[in-house]
C-alpha cells in the first residue's frame, strides 16, 4: 500500500523514531512518504494521502489526524505511543507498533463519528469528549504543568474531586432541562477520555453522545476513579443524547485537549452546542 505516516516521536515513553517506523513500515511491503502532523504540513500531507494514513503517537497526534481526515474514504491506522491513548484504547488498538503493523492485511475497520462544539469562537472539532469542571480544571496551567503519566494524572485527579467546588450549570439535553450543581459535565464520544476515565457503553457511530454528570453526591465515586479502581460508567450512569447545550464560562470548558481558554471565546458566560458533525473516519482495528 501507500501510506503516509504522520509520526510524534516525543509521544509517550517509547523510542519510536520516525526513521525507525519508516524502516517498520517498509519492511512489511508498504511504500511510505513522511508527512507533517500538524497545521499546513498536516493538509498537505492529507492532500495525497495514498491508500491508508498512520498516525503514530498519542491522542493528541491522532485526534489532530482524525479531525483532518473525516469526511474522507481513506482509512486511518493507529500506531498508539502516548500515554493514556484513550482513541486507541477505546477503539481496541492494542499492541506494539511491530504486532499492530503486522496484522493490518486482515484488520476490520471501525465508524469513527467527529464531533463538533459551536460557540462564540465559531466551530471546533472534537472526537474525545467535551465538558466542564473536573477535566477541564485539569487541563488549565497550574494543574497541568509537569504531569508525568496516567498515575500521576489520576493522583492529581483525586486532589481536585476532594477541593474542588461544585458550579451551577444551566444544561439541556435535547431540550431536556439537565441545569444543576455538578464537579464534571463531560459529553463523551469514544469511551475513554482524562487520565483513561472510561464509559464501557460509549459507542463513536451510534449518532449519539454519552453524557455524565457528576453532583456532591458522586465525590466518592469520582475518587475510586482517580485510584484506577473503577471505570467511569459503573459508577455515574451516563444519559445518551444527541445534542447537549451548556452555558458557562470559557475557564470551566475543554474540548479534548484543550482547555477553554485557549479557544479564543470572550471571558463572559457563553452558550455552547455540543453534537456530532455527520462525518466520521474509518479506522482499522
Amino acid at each position: 500500500m501507500d501510506v503516509t505516516l504522520l509520526v510524534n516521536t516525543s509521544a509517550g515513553e517509547g523510542d519510536h523514531t520516525r526513521g525507525g517506523l519508516r524502516r517498520l513500515l517498509e519492511a512489511a511491503g508498504h511504500r511510505v512518504a513522511l508527512g507533517r502532523r500538524k497545521g499546513k504540513g498536516l493538509r498537505r500531507a492529507l492532500e495525497n494521502p495514498g491508500d491508508l494514513v498512520v498516525a503514530a503517537g498519542g491522542d493528541g497526534t491522532v485526534g489532530r489526524v482524525m479531525k483532518a481526515l473525516a469526511g474522507r474514504a481513506v482509512p486511518l491506522a493507529i500506531l498508539p505511543l502516548g500515554t493514556a491513548n484513550n482513541i486507541a484504547t477505546s477503539l481496541g488498538v492494542r499492541g506494539s507498533p511491530e504486532e499492530l503493523v503486522a496484522r493490518w492485511p486482515d484488520a476490520g475497520r471501525r465508524r469513527v463519528e467527529v464531533g463538533t462544539v459551536r460557540g462564540p469562537w465559531g466551530e471546533t472539532r472534537f472526537i474525545e469528549s467535551v465538558g466542564l469542571g473536573l477535566l477541564a480544571r485539569m487541563m488549565s496551567p497550574s494543574v497541568d504543568h509537569g504531569i508525568q503519566d496516567v498515575e500521576d494524572a489520576r493522583a492529581r485527579l483525586d486532589r481536585l474531586v476532594r477541593t474542588l467546588p461544585l458550579t451551577r450549570w444551566r444544561l439541556e439535553l435535547d431540550g431536556e432541562d439537565l441545569s444543576g450543581d455538578y464537579l464534571l459535565v463531560e459529553a463523551m464520544n469514544v469511551r475513554c477520555a482524562g487520565p483513561n476515565l472510561c464509559v464501557p457503553r460509549a459507542d463513536p457511530a451510534d449518532g449519539r453522545l454519552e453524557i455524565v454528570a457528576a453532583g456532591e453526591e458522586d465525590r466518592p465515586a469520582l475518587r475510586a476513579l482517580g485510584t484506577g479502581a473503577a471505570a467511569l460508567g459503573s459508577v455515574l450512569l451516563p444519559r445518551a443524547g444527541r445534542r447537549l447545550t451548556m452555558w458557562c464560562k470559557r475557564k470551566e470548558l475543554h474540548v479534548d485537549h484543550t482547555y477553554g481558554k485557549d479557544l479564543r471565546a470572550p471571558r463572559g458566560p457563553m452558550r455552547v452546542d455540543v453534537e456530532l458533525s455527520g462525518l466520521a473516519v474509518e479506522v482499522l482495528v
